[in-house]
Protein backbone atom coordinates (compact mmCIF):
# COMPACT_ATOMS: atom_id res chain seq x y z
CA UNK A 1 0.00 0.00 0.00
CA UNK A 2 2.70 2.16 1.24
CA UNK A 3 4.58 1.47 -1.76
CA UNK A 4 1.68 2.16 -4.11
CA UNK A 5 0.97 5.47 -2.40
CA UNK A 6 4.21 6.63 -3.31
CA UNK A 7 4.50 5.68 -6.76
CA UNK A 8 1.24 8.00 -6.90
CA UNK A 9 3.25 11.08 -5.26
CA UNK A 10 6.26 10.27 -7.57
CA UNK A 11 3.77 10.55 -10.14
CA UNK A 12 2.51 13.43 -9.39
CA UNK A 13 5.37 15.29 -8.40
CA UNK A 14 6.80 14.25 -11.58
CA UNK A 15 4.01 16.05 -13.54
CA UNK A 16 3.91 18.92 -11.40
CA UNK A 17 7.40 19.58 -12.21
CA UNK A 18 6.87 19.31 -15.91
CA UNK A 19 3.65 21.23 -15.93
CA UNK A 20 5.42 24.27 -13.88
CA UNK A 21 8.56 23.71 -16.82
CA UNK A 22 6.12 23.95 -19.74
CA UNK A 23 3.92 26.75 -17.64
CA UNK A 24 6.91 28.73 -17.13
CA UNK A 25 7.98 28.38 -21.14
CA UNK A 26 4.45 29.55 -22.08
CA UNK A 27 4.24 32.44 -20.29
CA UNK A 28 5.67 34.71 -22.14
CA UNK A 29 4.25 36.14 -24.62
CA UNK A 30 0.57 35.85 -23.94
CA UNK A 31 -0.87 38.74 -26.03
CA UNK A 32 0.61 40.78 -29.41
CA UNK A 33 3.54 42.62 -29.66
CA UNK A 34 3.57 46.28 -30.90
CA UNK A 35 7.17 46.96 -32.77
CA UNK A 36 6.71 50.70 -33.03
CA UNK A 37 8.86 52.43 -36.05
CA UNK A 38 9.18 55.90 -35.34
CA UNK A 39 9.47 56.57 -38.80
CA UNK A 40 6.99 57.13 -41.37
CA UNK A 41 6.76 54.24 -44.11
CA UNK A 42 9.46 53.34 -46.44
CA UNK A 43 12.37 54.17 -44.60
CA UNK A 44 15.14 51.80 -44.04
CA UNK A 45 14.09 50.89 -40.44
CA UNK A 46 10.40 50.28 -41.39
CA UNK A 47 11.55 47.83 -44.13
CA UNK A 48 13.55 46.21 -41.76
CA UNK A 49 10.93 45.59 -39.10
CA UNK A 50 8.68 44.28 -41.62
CA UNK A 51 11.11 42.55 -42.66
CA UNK A 52 11.35 40.54 -39.14
CA UNK A 53 7.63 39.93 -38.80
CA UNK A 54 7.32 38.58 -42.03
CA UNK A 55 10.62 35.97 -41.22
CA UNK A 56 9.03 35.11 -37.67
CA UNK A 57 5.27 34.67 -38.68
CA UNK A 58 6.96 32.31 -41.83
CA UNK A 59 8.73 30.38 -39.23
CA UNK A 60 6.14 30.37 -36.88
CA UNK A 61 9.01 32.01 -34.20
CA UNK A 62 6.65 33.54 -32.04
CA UNK A 63 3.34 32.48 -30.72
CA UNK A 64 1.34 35.91 -30.78
CA UNK A 65 1.11 37.96 -33.90
CA UNK A 66 3.70 41.24 -33.91
CA UNK A 67 2.26 44.17 -35.25
CA UNK A 68 4.11 47.33 -36.39
CA UNK A 69 3.21 50.63 -35.69
CA UNK A 70 4.28 53.55 -37.76
CA UNK A 71 4.60 56.63 -35.02
CA UNK A 72 6.40 59.17 -37.09
CA UNK A 73 6.94 62.60 -36.39
CA UNK A 74 10.01 64.41 -34.23
CA UNK A 75 13.15 62.81 -36.20
CA UNK A 76 11.94 59.80 -34.29
CA UNK A 77 11.35 61.39 -30.89
CA UNK A 78 7.70 60.51 -30.57
CA UNK A 79 7.68 56.99 -31.93
CA UNK A 80 10.67 56.49 -29.41
CA UNK A 81 8.72 58.30 -26.55
CA UNK A 82 5.42 56.24 -27.20
CA UNK A 83 7.72 52.98 -26.36
CA UNK A 84 8.71 54.53 -23.29
CA UNK A 85 5.61 55.31 -21.89
CA UNK A 86 3.84 51.51 -22.37
CA UNK A 87 4.37 49.30 -19.26
CA UNK A 88 7.82 47.62 -19.06
CA UNK A 89 5.87 44.34 -19.65
CA UNK A 90 7.80 43.78 -22.82
CA UNK A 91 5.25 43.56 -25.54
CA UNK A 92 6.33 46.92 -26.74
CA UNK A 93 9.82 47.41 -28.43
CA UNK A 94 11.08 50.52 -30.63
CA UNK A 95 14.51 50.91 -32.90
CA UNK A 96 17.52 52.47 -31.20
CA UNK A 97 19.61 54.68 -33.80
CA UNK A 98 22.06 57.50 -34.03
CA UNK A 99 18.94 59.88 -33.80
CA UNK A 100 17.99 58.27 -30.32
CA UNK A 101 21.30 59.89 -28.65
CA UNK A 102 21.41 62.98 -30.17
CA UNK A 103 18.00 63.73 -29.67
CA UNK A 104 19.08 63.35 -25.91
CA UNK A 105 22.53 65.32 -26.75
CA UNK A 106 20.08 68.59 -28.37
CA UNK A 107 17.88 68.04 -24.99
CA UNK A 108 14.53 67.33 -27.39
CA UNK A 109 14.47 63.80 -25.57
CA UNK A 110 13.84 63.25 -21.91
CA UNK A 111 15.04 60.21 -21.74
CA UNK A 112 18.60 58.82 -21.04
CA UNK A 113 19.44 56.39 -22.79
CA UNK A 114 21.50 54.63 -20.21
CA UNK A 115 18.60 54.33 -18.09
CA UNK A 116 15.42 53.97 -19.78
CA UNK A 117 16.07 51.52 -22.31
CA UNK A 118 16.46 47.56 -22.43
CA UNK A 119 18.88 46.56 -24.85
CA UNK A 120 17.52 43.52 -26.79
CA UNK A 121 20.11 43.42 -30.16
CA UNK A 122 21.63 45.08 -32.82
CA UNK A 123 21.11 43.94 -36.25
CA UNK A 124 22.23 45.49 -39.33
CA UNK A 125 24.99 48.04 -40.57
CA UNK A 126 24.00 50.60 -43.15
CA UNK A 127 25.99 52.64 -45.71
CA UNK A 128 25.49 55.94 -46.31
CA UNK A 129 25.58 57.18 -49.85
CA UNK A 130 25.03 61.02 -51.17
CA UNK A 131 22.96 60.80 -54.36
CA UNK A 132 21.42 63.07 -56.58
CA UNK A 133 18.84 62.73 -59.71
CA UNK A 134 20.05 60.88 -62.65
CA UNK A 135 19.60 64.36 -65.15
CA UNK A 136 21.10 66.13 -62.44
CA UNK A 137 24.73 67.95 -63.95
CA UNK A 138 26.95 67.06 -61.36
CA UNK A 139 29.39 63.81 -62.05
CA UNK A 140 31.16 63.83 -58.67
CA UNK A 141 31.30 65.34 -55.32
CA UNK A 142 34.03 68.13 -56.74
CA UNK A 143 31.14 69.07 -59.71
CA UNK A 144 28.68 69.90 -56.47
CA UNK A 145 31.39 71.61 -54.88
CA UNK A 146 31.74 74.32 -57.33
CA UNK A 147 28.18 74.52 -58.14
CA UNK A 148 27.44 75.67 -54.70
CA UNK A 149 30.45 77.92 -55.12
CA UNK A 150 29.08 79.75 -57.72
CA UNK A 151 25.41 79.82 -56.25
CA UNK A 152 26.45 80.39 -52.99
CA UNK A 153 25.58 79.35 -49.39
CA UNK A 154 22.85 76.66 -49.59
CA UNK A 155 21.61 77.18 -52.53
CA UNK A 156 22.24 73.49 -53.04
CA UNK A 157 19.48 71.65 -50.15
CA UNK A 158 20.03 68.08 -49.48
CA UNK A 159 18.07 66.02 -47.96
CA UNK A 160 17.83 63.56 -44.78
CA UNK A 161 16.16 61.76 -41.97
CA UNK A 162 15.46 63.75 -38.68
CA UNK A 163 17.83 66.47 -37.57
CA UNK A 164 21.29 64.95 -35.88
CA UNK A 165 20.70 61.77 -36.64
CA UNK A 166 23.37 59.94 -39.26
CA UNK A 167 22.26 61.71 -42.13
CA UNK A 168 22.61 65.18 -40.62
CA UNK A 169 25.90 64.05 -39.25
CA UNK A 170 26.63 63.16 -42.51
CA UNK A 171 26.10 66.86 -43.73
CA UNK A 172 27.57 68.49 -41.20
CA UNK A 173 30.93 66.82 -42.05
CA UNK A 174 30.59 67.18 -45.54
CA UNK A 175 30.27 71.01 -44.71
CA UNK A 176 33.41 71.01 -42.88
CA UNK A 177 35.15 68.32 -45.22
CA UNK A 178 34.58 70.82 -48.48
CA UNK A 179 34.34 74.55 -46.33
CA UNK A 180 30.98 74.82 -47.95
CA UNK A 181 27.36 75.44 -46.26
CA UNK A 182 24.88 72.52 -48.27
CA UNK A 183 21.51 72.94 -46.69
CA UNK A 184 19.97 70.18 -44.85
CA UNK A 185 16.42 69.51 -45.14
CA UNK A 186 15.17 66.64 -42.73
CA UNK A 187 12.10 64.45 -43.34
CA UNK A 188 10.45 61.80 -41.22
CA UNK A 189 11.58 59.00 -43.50
CA UNK A 190 13.69 57.98 -46.59
CA UNK A 191 10.94 57.41 -48.58
CA UNK A 192 10.24 60.96 -47.90
CA UNK A 193 13.40 62.11 -48.92
CA UNK A 194 13.47 60.02 -51.73
CA UNK A 195 9.91 61.73 -52.82
CA UNK A 196 11.24 64.87 -52.33
CA UNK A 197 14.37 64.35 -54.44
CA UNK A 198 12.80 62.81 -57.32
CA UNK A 199 10.21 65.54 -57.31
CA UNK A 200 13.14 68.56 -57.70
CA UNK A 201 12.50 69.99 -54.32
CA UNK A 202 15.85 69.20 -52.88
CA UNK A 203 18.78 69.12 -54.73
CA UNK A 204 20.65 66.28 -53.10
CA UNK A 205 19.61 63.48 -50.81
CA UNK A 206 21.80 60.76 -48.14
CA UNK A 207 20.16 57.91 -48.60
CA UNK A 208 20.88 54.39 -47.23
CA UNK A 209 21.15 51.50 -50.16
CA UNK A 210 18.27 49.77 -49.05
CA UNK A 211 15.88 52.97 -48.80
CA UNK A 212 16.99 53.52 -52.52
CA UNK A 213 18.27 50.94 -54.50
CA UNK A 214 14.80 50.70 -56.27
CA UNK A 215 15.84 53.90 -57.63
CA UNK A 216 19.31 52.86 -58.64
CA UNK A 217 18.18 49.94 -60.79
CA UNK A 218 15.69 52.23 -62.14
CA UNK A 219 18.51 54.61 -62.99
CA UNK A 220 16.62 57.21 -61.37
CA UNK A 221 19.21 58.24 -59.32
CA UNK A 222 23.14 58.19 -58.82
CA UNK A 223 25.78 58.00 -56.70
CA UNK A 224 28.01 60.89 -56.04
CA UNK A 225 29.97 59.34 -53.07
CA UNK A 226 29.96 56.38 -51.06
CA UNK A 227 30.75 57.74 -47.40
CA UNK A 228 32.46 54.70 -45.88
CA UNK A 229 36.24 54.26 -45.00
CA UNK A 230 37.19 52.47 -47.89
CA UNK A 231 35.25 51.27 -51.00
CA UNK A 232 32.39 49.38 -50.53
CA UNK A 233 32.09 45.86 -51.83
CA UNK A 234 29.04 46.92 -52.24
CA UNK A 235 29.82 49.63 -54.68
CA UNK A 236 32.84 48.71 -56.00
CA UNK A 237 32.17 51.38 -59.16
CA UNK A 238 31.79 53.72 -56.87
CA UNK A 239 34.34 56.19 -55.39
CA UNK A 240 34.15 57.13 -51.44
CA UNK A 241 34.31 60.84 -50.17
CA UNK A 242 37.63 60.00 -49.33
CA UNK A 243 38.81 59.09 -52.63
CA UNK A 244 37.50 62.17 -53.84
CA UNK A 245 39.60 64.20 -51.64
CA UNK A 246 36.89 65.07 -48.66
CA UNK A 247 37.05 62.96 -45.39
CA UNK A 248 33.53 62.48 -44.95
CA UNK A 249 33.00 58.92 -43.37
CA UNK A 250 28.97 57.99 -42.28
CA UNK A 251 27.29 54.78 -41.36
CA UNK A 252 24.76 53.57 -38.90
CA UNK A 253 23.10 51.02 -37.36
CA UNK A 254 19.93 49.58 -36.77
CA UNK A 255 18.37 47.85 -33.34
CA UNK A 256 15.37 46.73 -31.58
CA UNK A 257 15.25 47.99 -27.96
CA UNK A 258 12.69 48.11 -25.03
CA UNK A 259 11.73 50.25 -22.24
CA UNK A 260 13.98 49.34 -19.56
CA UNK A 261 12.75 47.09 -16.86
CA UNK A 262 11.19 44.49 -19.56
CA UNK A 263 11.40 40.90 -17.55
CA UNK A 264 14.93 38.98 -18.59
CA UNK A 265 12.71 36.37 -19.88
CA UNK A 266 11.64 38.49 -22.80
CA UNK A 267 15.39 40.26 -23.31
CA UNK A 268 15.75 36.54 -23.22
CA UNK A 269 13.14 35.43 -25.65
CA UNK A 270 13.77 37.87 -27.99
CA UNK A 271 17.60 37.28 -28.51
CA UNK A 272 16.97 33.97 -28.98
CA UNK A 273 14.15 34.34 -32.11
CA UNK A 274 16.04 37.50 -34.00
CA UNK A 275 19.04 34.98 -33.96
CA UNK A 276 16.94 32.52 -35.15
CA UNK A 277 15.69 35.10 -37.83
CA UNK A 278 19.55 35.84 -38.32
CA UNK A 279 20.04 32.25 -39.77
CA UNK A 280 16.78 32.04 -42.11
CA UNK A 281 18.02 32.80 -45.69
CA UNK A 282 15.43 35.12 -46.14
CA UNK A 283 16.98 37.61 -43.61
CA UNK A 284 20.36 36.39 -45.35
CA UNK A 285 18.11 37.43 -48.51
CA UNK A 286 17.06 40.44 -47.04
CA UNK A 287 20.87 41.36 -46.42
CA UNK A 288 22.08 41.09 -49.91
CA UNK A 289 18.93 42.53 -51.80
CA UNK A 290 18.95 45.44 -49.49
CA UNK A 291 22.96 45.95 -49.45
CA UNK A 292 22.97 45.87 -45.65
CA UNK A 293 25.39 44.22 -43.46
CA UNK A 294 25.32 42.37 -40.33
CA UNK A 295 25.84 44.56 -37.13
CA UNK A 296 24.90 41.34 -34.54
CA UNK A 297 25.42 42.63 -30.85
CA UNK A 298 22.83 41.72 -28.11
CA UNK A 299 22.17 42.49 -24.49
CA UNK A 300 25.86 44.52 -22.99
CA UNK A 301 27.87 44.52 -26.20
CA UNK A 302 25.00 45.95 -27.91
CA UNK A 303 24.90 48.86 -25.00
CA UNK A 304 28.84 49.57 -25.48
CA UNK A 305 28.32 50.22 -28.84
CA UNK A 306 25.26 52.77 -27.88
CA UNK A 307 27.75 54.52 -25.53
CA UNK A 308 30.04 54.50 -28.81
CA UNK A 309 27.57 56.03 -30.75
CA UNK A 310 26.70 59.12 -28.16
CA UNK A 311 30.66 59.60 -27.73
CA UNK A 312 30.86 60.13 -31.63
CA UNK A 313 27.47 62.80 -31.47
CA UNK A 314 28.53 64.63 -28.70
CA UNK A 315 31.64 65.10 -30.39
CA UNK A 316 29.82 66.68 -33.28
CA UNK A 317 27.12 68.61 -31.53
CA UNK A 318 29.37 70.33 -28.97
CA UNK A 319 31.49 71.50 -32.11
CA UNK A 320 28.30 72.01 -33.51
CA UNK A 321 27.30 74.60 -30.35
CA UNK A 322 24.15 72.34 -30.15
CA UNK A 323 25.04 70.31 -27.32
CA UNK A 324 22.61 70.27 -23.75
CA UNK A 325 23.37 67.45 -22.38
Amino acid sequence: MKKAVMTVFLGALILGIFAGLALGQGKYPTKPIEIIVPYSPGGGTDIMFRNIEKIISQYKLVPQPINIINRGGGGGAIGKAYCLSKPADGYTFTCFDLGTVSQQIEGKAKWDFRKDFSYIARLVSDINLLIVRADAPYKNVKELVEAIKQKGPKSISVGGTATYAADHFGNITMNKATKQEFGYVPFNSGGEVLTNLLGGHIQAAWANPNECVGQLDAKQVKILAVATEKRSPLFPDQPTFREQGYDVVNTQTRSIVGRAGIPQEAIDFWVSVLGKVRETPEWKDYLRKNLLEDGWLVKEEFFKDAENDYRIAKAIMDEAGVSKK
